[in-house]
């Protein structure tokens, strides 16, 4: 119907349009059941980069949903005739851009922007994509399917504040197609966010009460094995509309119907897991070298026997004369059969203790410490240390909570109320640290201006993450915004010494205002001075970039801490920033037949990168195209040249950690045979597997 009423207008006759749509809304009157929404027009993205061809499709930059066929190219312009009209026209190349439409294939590749390196020895790189999320969801369709356990997103809320755009126009929220253009909207990136999430995966969606029960019904809908639940989350202020006061926006959780979520730190959550981690980053080991030593465990009991000097132990007795950063630990003095746990994160980065050695064999004979067996290869240490944090203490002197028992290996208590593995989370939160406000005010200290309207509270964000992520768990914002879904899980790795993985997706969108401004100046979308302005130069990338440096975009540093809610008020500075890798990528696109002929090896690099897990600092190669990649470091090797196979094959079982390989062959057979020798279970086929899959995707989606 909405396809109708668009083409009703290109009806010159405004008694023959009144009378067409008089009919229409009469056959329309019937009721029907459900939710029920109009497919709109498939939406436009501009493919920014691709040389316009004959039988391209094409639109002028600024205004997508007006599209075009290209008849005949010259140096300078194109002979174009409009798909609805049919009339033609004759159009400077300048002005045009070529278009893809929802559902049609297009061959993407990541164009390095920028980076942020702050923890050199780490192999965890987190991902900004600049990109319509809509193409952006389909390159993570070819590189993480299946793989991510939680996707958070902020869509608009379809409000008379939103500047949401669809087709490249701003929606105004009086149109009387404005919720079917939302659900439509929402329907498309849905089905594709579905593809990515694990069997087990968790999406949460921010929304206002304009679309709460339409979301609900959509989802459910396109998640019939899950459970959708909507939670309340008590704002600041509220939202006069209507005569009412509208004091609360939601969370739509869509989880696996045997879904556990784990403990928050929030008032109003249920704390089943009252132990933390006991190595903290807040401190460096050169401000606190009394909580740097060895804590023996026994291997065989998983008991603690006791603890070895100290740091600061070592440097009084001249045992250690170096500079306190240069540090190396040493295991001389581990008694026998035991094996010495140390203060390092689980990303290999040196850490403190929470307690000194006293202090600390003094809660283990309390039975306040716990021991953990660490999952090989996943932490340096064979052993992990937690510690009972002082609320539940507090509460067990007080007889809140009663001891039920101790383990029998290490003493530790185990408390009665506290057994149970998830958390129930509750459906209404209303701590104030999640008011809206907090959230403009975090901007604000971060990026020293709130141009950035609405963002999300840190800590709300925090919060639901801790509840439905685990330490290693892959994370997707494809509505990134301001990045708060990025800080949050820089913060909550910091928390707890998780190595979670985030993946930002946001378009480069300026405000309708600047929109106005600028065209009328003459600007046009994708020219240097109009990108520059959009959302994701502007804030995403600022902010990413201000929140691991701890300095504000102006270079100072950033002042104020990040709210704790534990008892003993263990606030974060803020300056301090994050021990964090960030890479910056521009979504661009690629011609078919470059792709097919074989030369688009350097642009696709990233995407290979990204799908064998995005370990270690992402390759590059600067010279001509190699014969083949092995790099271990990254996890994942590329045969480029087929007859290189027998040194490939070679090189790539010396390296244990290679467990993603790409073959360039055009022969299904030859394919097949070298997958068969090599002996690795994730291989693909270069470049049919990356054309098949835009291609399919393309197909599944009109469908």
């Amino acid at each position: 119907m909405a396809a109708i009423h668009e083409l009703l207008r290109q009806v010159e006759d405004p008694a023959l349009r009144k009378r067409l749509e008089q009919e229409i809304d009469r056959l329309t009157e019937h009721k029907k059941f459900g939710l029920v929404f109009e497919e709109h027009l498939p939406e436009c993205t501009p493919l920014y980069g691709l040389p316009i061809k004959r039988g391209s499709t094409v639109a002028r930059k600024g205004n997508i949903g007006d599209t075009y066929i290209a008849l005949k190219v010259s140096d300078k312009e194109a002979v174009c005739r409009n798909k609805i009209s049919g009339e033609n026209e004759t159009i400077n190349l300048d002005d045009l851009v070529v278009t893809a439409e929802f559902g049609e294939p297009i061959y993407p590749t990541l164009q390095p922007i920028d980076r942020i390196e702050r923890a050199p020895g780490s192999n965890l790189w987190h991902i900004l994509i600049e990109a319509d999320n809509y193409h952006g969801l389909q390159v993570l369709e070819y590189v993480c399917a299946n793989k991510v356990d939680c996707i958070y997103i902020d869509p608009p809320y379809n409000t008379d504040h939103d500047e949401w755009k669809y087709n490249d126009a701003f929606v105004d929220s009086n149109d009387r197609w404005a919720h079917s253009m939302w659900l439509s909207m929402m329907k498309k990136r849905l089905v594709l966010a579905q593809r990515l999430l694990t069997e087990k995966g968790t999406l949460v969606i921010s929304i206002g009460y304009q679309e709460l029960n339409r979301l609900v019904l959509l989802c459910e809908e396109l998640f019939p094995d899950r459970q959708v639940v909507p939670v309340t989350v008590q704002t600041s202020g509220g939202k006069p509309s209507g005569g009412f006061n509208y004091l609360q926006e939601y969370l739509v959780f869509v989880t696996s119907k045997d879904f556990k979520g784990h403990p928050m730190d929030f008032v109003g959550g249920k704390k089943n897991a009252p132990f933390h981690g006991m190595t903290l980053a807040t401190f460096s080991q050169e401000e606190r070298p009394n909580q740097v030593y060895p804590i023996f465990i026994d291997r065989e009991t998983g008991k603690i026997l006791g603890c070895g000097k100290s740091l600061q132990e070592l440097v009084d007795t001249g045992e250690y004369t170096g500079p306190l950063g240069d540090f190396i630990y040493h295991t001389d003095d581990v008694p026998e059969g035991a094996t010495a746990v140390w203060p390092i994160s689980k990303k290999g980065l040196p850490c403190i203790w929470r307690l000194i050695p006293s202090r600390f064999m003094g809660d283990v004979k309390k039975g306040h410490i716990n021991v953990i067996k660490q999952i090989p290869g996943k932490n340096p240490n064979e052993f992990g240390i937690q510690y009972l944090s002082a609320g539940i203490i507090k509460k067990i002197k007080s007889g809140e909570v009663v001891p039920k028992g101790r383990d029998e290996i290490n003493g530790t208590y185990i408390l009665d109320s506290y057994m149970s593995e998830g958390s129930d989370i509750p459906t209404i939160w209303t701590e104030k640290e999640f008011y809206t406000t907090k959230g403009s005010g975090q901007i604000e200290a971060i990026m020293g201006n709130k141009d950035f309207p609405y963002p999300k509270p840190l800590t709300l964000i925090t919060e639901v993450l801790r509840a439905c992520t685990n330490e290693n768990s892959l994370i997707l914002d494809f509505f990134a915004g301001s990045g708060t879904t990025f800080n949050a899980v820089n913060l909550l790795n910091d928390q707890d010494g998780g190595n979670r993985r985030c993946i930002l997706v946001t378009n480069n969108e300026i405000s309708k205002k600047q929109h106005k401004a600028f065209t009328k100046a003459g600007l046009t979308p994708g020219s240097v001075e109009w990108e520059k302005h959009g959302i994701c130069r502007s804030v995403t990338w600022p902010r990413t970039v201000s929140t691991i440096s701890g300095k504000s975009p102006d270079g100072t540093d950033i002042e104020g801490n990040y709210f704790a809610f534990d008892e003993e008020n263990n606030e974060r500075p803020m300056a301090q920033g994050f021990e964090s890798n960030c890479e910056y990528f521009r979504l661009g696109f690629l011609d078919k037949d470059m792709v097919s002929l074989g030369t688009q090896f350097k642009e696709i690099l990233p995407l290979l990168w990204m799908k064998a897990g995005a370990i270690g600092k992402r390759p590059d190669i600067e010279t001509e195209e190699p014969d083949m990649l092995v790099l271990p470091e990254n996890h994942f090797a590329v045969l480029v040249r087929e007859s290189a196979y027998a040194a490939f094959a070679s090189e790539v079982r010396k390296q244990d950690s290679i467990d993603t390989v790409y073959l360039v062959t055009n022969s299904e057979s030859a394919f097949h045979e070298m997958t068969a020798d090599i002996g690795i279970d994730n291989t693909y086929q270069l470049y049919r597997d990356y054309i098949d899959n835009f291609v399919i995707g393309s197909r599944r989606a009109r469908s």
